[in-house]
């Protein structure tokens, strides 16, 4: 019979609060017939759906966030198969300890969805240092990071990573040149990584969401003088004449995941309705 024993305790650096269930009365040989993710960025958007459809399909899960709220309730519906930490994916010893919980909970890793991210609806001259660090921070050092941490488990298992990019990383746009630099670069990242890591069997892709119906695009639209007029505009601009969802981009995620993308490494891949073919 399996039982569960909760799990609350603070990393050994103190950086990072893990949540979520150890697993007993189940061999280890039982717990790996399951595949098993970590997703950054897992309690809002597109992380968010990727953390509950991979979870639905079959995955064991490791998701990391910020909001103590949010990963419970995560935590609740992942259930038995499912372990939660907080922590900001900025700091190496936050993704070392995201990998780690999966090795130790479940075995092993199989892929792993770098979803965390901000934006910054500003020009390059109203940019201050802060705010420009904070998204090197999150954007791209939080995926050098979780690339390191994940290198060697993920060669060992043959399996695969999937960085959360833009189509503004395809396509410039006016009003927010550190996020679109930052996107471009994450998708250089891919390709390089794609590149390095091919001769052992380990694949990284990039998925390019357009307009998402996610809080980052409200922030976004809301940091402007009109938000109902700027979301209008958004939702007119593209051919499909609506917003994604997060759900969406969740399930090509999870294809570039599975075994049916297994020639496919390398890729930007754009979930956007249309609008790079414009």
């Amino acid at each position: 019979m399996l039982k569960l024993r909760p799990m609350l305790r603070r990393s050994a650096d103190d950086h990072v609060l893990v949540f979520g269930c150890r697993l007993s009365g189940m061999s280890a040989q039982a717990a790996d017939r399951r595949r098993t993710v970590l997703v950054t960025g897992a309690t809002r958007g597109i992380g968010h759906a990727c953390a509950l459809l991979l979870s639905e399909n079959g995955w064991n899960v490791v998701g990391v966030g910020r909001d103590r709220v949010a990963l419970s309730e995560l935590g609740s519906a992942l259930g038995a198969r499912g372990v939660t930490l907080e922590g900001d994916v900025g700091c190496r010893a936050v993704n070392e300890e995201a990998v780690a919980a999966c090795l130790g909970s479940f075995g092993g890793l199989d892929a792993a969805v770098a979803s965390a991210g901000v934006t910054l609806a500003k020009t390059i001259d109203a940019t201050s240092d802060e705010e420009f660090d904070r998204l090197v921070s999150v954007n791209l050092r939080a995926l050098v990071y979780l690339a390191q941490a994940v290198h060697q488990p993920l060669a060992r298992r043959r399996g695969s990573l999937t960085f959360l990019a833009s189509n503004k990383a395809l396509v410039a746009q006016r009003g927010s040149p550190i996020y679109v630099a930052t996107k471009g670069a994450v998708v250089q990242l891919a390709r390089a990584l794609a590149l390095d890591w091919a001769d052992e069997g380990v694949r990284v892709n990039a998925v390019c969401p357009g307009v998402v119906d996610t809080d980052m695009l409200r922030r976004f639209v809301e940091a402007g003088p009109d938000p109902e007029q700027a979301l209008h505009a958004v939702i007119d601009a593209q051919p499909i004449r609506r917003l994604g969802t997060a759900n969406e981009c969740a399930r090509a995620v999870e294809f570039l995941a599975s075994d049916a993308a297994s020639y496919i490494t390398g890729l930007a891949l754009p979930v956007d309705g249309g609008f790079l073919a414009q």
